[in-house]
């Protein structure tokens, strides 16, 4: 239920992810730049959900980029949990991505080679932490995930939904303060997209991070704590 899942953004008063005045163009040969952001402002408490919305093109993807750092601002600043992403180096901002940002994109994008306990290790050990310890926090995410009886499966051998759910280990294994998910149902079935829905808000109210949830699917879009629309550039309340 939504509103017993908003308990966890009331009880947190932090704020790991802010942006202020977020603005995002590209050179247009044709003419003036092409303004696809304009001015975002956004502030998620830990524990917080909030859902992104709006028409395919409308610039979701590229806020969702912004706020986890993997492109850069034309103007406005991003906070996470307190770092001005804007002013950190290529190097710096790579190691805030791994250390308090976990994602979950469309696409799992696990590596074929690896088997699934690997894939959900690869940001701990990233982040510098032994083995063992990565190891151990992998298996205890998998486990609660429904993966316990598959670390050594390799991504062929596992299902859609499987897939999907090792990417959400994947991106908590760190414990971040952060969680981006891009259209993270986007590619499943109707079952298996519930399934990953529950396990989004199942880990995000056990974490207690704040997640940003860039979406279509209006069931998954509803079970945010706050719904907001993305439009002609700018952010508009629908619920929240």
């Amino acid at each position: 239920m939504p509103g017993k899942e908003r308990a966890a953004g009331d009880r947190a008063g932090d704020s790991p992810i802010t942006a202020r005045a977020l603005v995002r163009s590209y050179p247009n040969a044709a003419g003036p730049p092409l303004q696809v952001l304009r001015g975002l402002d956004l502030e998620v408490r830990s524990g917080e959900a909030v859902a992104i919305v709006g028409a395919s093109g409308s610039g979701k993807s590229t806020f969702l980029h912004l706020l986890g750092a993997l492109d850069r601002p034309t103007s406005g600043t991003v906070l996470i949990s307190g770092s001005d992403v804007s002013g950190l180096s290529d190097e710096e901002a790579a190691a805030l991505r791994t250390r308090s940002i976990g994602f979950v994109f469309q696409f799992h994008h696990l590596l074929g080679d690896f088997t699934a306990l690997e894939n959900a290790m690869i940001p701990a050990m990233i982040n510098s932490s032994d083995r063992r310890t990565a190891r151990k926090r992998a298996s205890t995410l998998l486990e609660a995930v429904g993966l316990g009886g598959r670390f050594d499966h390799k991504p062929n051998q596992l299902s859609g939904g499987e897939q999907q759910r090792v990417a959400v280990a994947r991106a908590l294994v760190n414990e971040p303060p952060v969680v981006l998910a891009d259209e993270p149902t986007g590619d499943l079935d109707t079952a298996t997209s519930r399934e990953v829905q529950d396990l989004l808000f199942r880990m995000r109210e056990r974490s207690g991070a704040a997640l940003v949830v860039a979406t279509h699917n209006r069931e998954l879009a509803d079970r945010a704590d706050r719904v907001l629309r993305l439009r002609e550039g700018v952010l508009e309340d629908v619920r929240g």
